[in-house]
């Protein structure tokens, strides 16, 4: 007897022309190439930014691409997401990760750092030196002292490697609810160092411009603010001959 065709078979998904949900790859972000130049071009020679624009339109993806493009450039870089981070300690983890990662190519490589500072093996292969600017902080057990020894790592690494650092913080309005006075700590270490430049991103507009632009507040005339929402004076910041070019694509 033949078999009976089954009815709902598996149907195999529908090749993802127009991703969402996250990061897009570099072959998605439509029309950003003059905003891109800009950001790499302002990180590249120290400035700090502030990525400015409303959910949605790109802001995480525009700054990973930049990213990329710096290291590319032999620049060393660092992206946290502040979002993620529940306390302070977890924010300083978060940065420590993500700056020694520079060194030895491993995520996650500050639980390497607190193996060796206990004295206990680490679980991943990683060379003392590579870890060696951080093992005083893997024994900080003070949250406050923590961070602040983090907010220091990439000016170390800067000083350390001779090559600038760049660092993104993500949903940066997030950092300011994990401690009394989170943002004047950070601006204080910020402004001092040098070698290190800043990416700041968020999607509650309303308090990063009043951090960044009034009077008074902890971050007051530190970025340069590169408005990703009228890059060129259309709606989104994309042309939409742009648009055209790239569903042509598809």
């Amino acid at each position: 007897m033949a078999a009976m065709p089954r009815p709902f078979a598996p149907v195999p998904a529908p090749p993802p022309h127009f991703p969402v949900g996250g990061p897009v790859p570099a072959a998605d972000l439509v029309g950003r190439e003059g905003y891109l130049r800009r950001l790499v071009e302002r990180l590249e020679d120290g400035q700090h930014v502030l990525v400015a624009g409303p959910r949605r339109i790109g802001k995480t993806s525009l700054v990973l691409e930049a990213l990329r493009r710096l290291r590319r450039r032999g620049q060393h870089t660092a992206y946290v997401d502040c979002l993620g981070a529940t306390d302070l300690r977890g924010l300083g983890e978060r940065l420590a990760d993500a700056v020694l990662q520079n060194l030895t190519g491993v995520e996650r490589t500050f639980e390497q750092a607190k193996a060796i500072a206990a004295g206990m093996r680490p679980t991943v292969k990683v060379r003392y030196e590579h870890v060696e600017l951080a093992l005083q902080l893997a024994r900080e057990t003070n949250a406050q002292r923590f961070v602040e020894g983090a907010l220091d790592l990439p000016q170390a690494l800067a000083k350390r490697s001779g090559k600038r650092v760049v660092v993104a913080f993500d949903e940066f309005q997030a950092a300011g609810r994990l401690g009394p006075r989170m943002f004047d700590v950070m601006r204080a270490h910020f402004q001092a160092q040098r070698g290190v430049a800043y990416a700041f991103l968020g999607s509650e507009q309303g308090i990063l411009e009043e951090l960044f632009s009034a009077k008074g507040h902890a971050f007051y005339r530190f970025a340069v603010p590169l408005d990703l929402s009228d890059a060129g004076g259309h709606r989104f910041g994309i042309d939409p001959d742009d648009w055209l070019e790239y569903l042509r694509g598809k």
